[in-house]
């Protein structure tokens, strides 16, 4: 199941407008996420990812990044563990 990452500004939650990242996991194989600035860390097994105010850490197997857009991109893989830091 993939989820279309285009969105009008009426479907965009009102903590993206706050600077804070929206998160949509589907099980444990595939993760959402909106509002991205950059990707700050990238391997099979930990994937880390600046979205506004926040660092959203991905913690796994198989970890990649299926697409990556302004709007956001789909994290898959085995994700354990999900982890949220103020920004640096």
């Amino acid at each position: 199941m993939r989820k279309k990452l285009s969105r009008s500004s009426m479907d965009i939650p009102a903590g993206c407008l706050t600077g804070e990242p929206h998160i949509e996991l589907y099980g444990c194989s595939q993760c959402v996420v909106d509002g991205l600035e950059s990707v700050l860390e990238y391997s099979a097994d930990k994937i880390k990812l600046a979205a506004g105010k926040k660092q959203v850490t991905f913690h796994g197997d198989g970890l990649h990044i299926d697409s990556f857009t302004p709007q956001g991109a789909v994290v898959e893989g085995m994700i354990v563990s999900v982890d949220f830091s103020d920004a640096d």
